[in-house]
C-alpha cells in the first residue's frame, strides 16, 4: 500500500508520517526531496521560498507529474510506503496510476496550525497571522505549475483532521485511520 499525505501547512503531516514510518514499518519519499537534491546539486539553499521556486521550475520544465514519477520509480515492489510533500494535482493523478495508493488530506483549524508554526520557530516562517494567511493562498494556485494545496485536498480519498493537542492522542488518532483504511481500502 502507497499511503500518500496532503494538506495545509502546519497541518501535522510529517509527524503523521514519521509515526507511520517508525509504527508500521513504511518506507518513507518526500516529493520536497526530489527538489532537495536538486537544489545542492546546484549549490542552493533549501529555504521554504526556494523549494517552492525550485519545484515550481521543476514541473514546468518535466511536466507537473516528474515529482511523484520520480518516486514511484524509486519504489520497491510489496513494500508498503508513506508519501509526503505532494503538492500539486498532477503529482496525485500520477501517483493514483496504482490501485493501492490512497491520498489523505491532513488538515486542522487555521488557528491551531499558526500556533504549531509559532511553536516551532523554522527561519523564514511567517511572523504575523496575515502573512500565514498570505502564505496559504500562494500556496494554492489552481492552475499552472505552482502549488495548488486546495486541488491535492479536493482529490483526496479521506480527510484527517489533525487537531490533537499531544503527541499520544495523534498516534491514536492515526491507528484508528490505518485500521479504517485496511477494513475499507485493501
Amino acid at each position: 500500500m502507497i499511503i500518500g499525505l496532503t494538506g495545509s501547512y502546519c497541518s501535522g503531516k510529517d509527524t503523521v508520517a514519521e509515526y507511520i514510518v517508525e509504527a508500521y514499518g513504511y518506507g518513507h519519499y518526500s516529493l520536497s526531496d526530489v527538489i532537495r537534491d536538486v537544489m545542492k546539486s546546484e549549490g542552493v539553499e533549501p529555504t521554504r521560498e526556494n523549494l517552492i521556486i525550485f519545484g515550481t521550475n521543476l514541473r514546468a520544465q518535466n511536466g507537473n507529474g516528474v515529482l511523484a514519477k520520480k518516486v514511484l520509480s524509486l519504489m520497491k515492489e510489496g513494500q508498503n510506503y508513506c508519501i509526503t510533500s505532494i503538492r500539486h494535482s498532477d503529482e496525485v493523478t500520477e501517483l493514483k496510476k496504482r490501485k493501492d495508493f490512497i491520498l489523505i488530506n491532513v488538515d486542522a483549524p487555521q488557528s491551531v496550525r499558526f500556533e504549531r508554526m509559532k511553536k516551532r520557530q523554522r527561519p523564514g516562517d511567517p511572523e504575523t497571522l496575515e502573512k500565514f494567511i498570505e502564505l496559504e493562498k500562494k500556496e494554492s494556485q489552481t492552475s499552472g505549475s505552482g502549488q495548488q494545496l486546495v486541488k491535492t485536498a479536493e482529490m483526496s480519498d479521506i480527510t484527517f483532521i489533525n487537531d490533537y493537542n499531544d503527541l499520544e492522542a495523534l498516534k491514536a488518532g492515526v491507528d484508528k485511520l490505518l485500521n479504517k483504511i485496511s477494513e475499507d481500502y485493501v
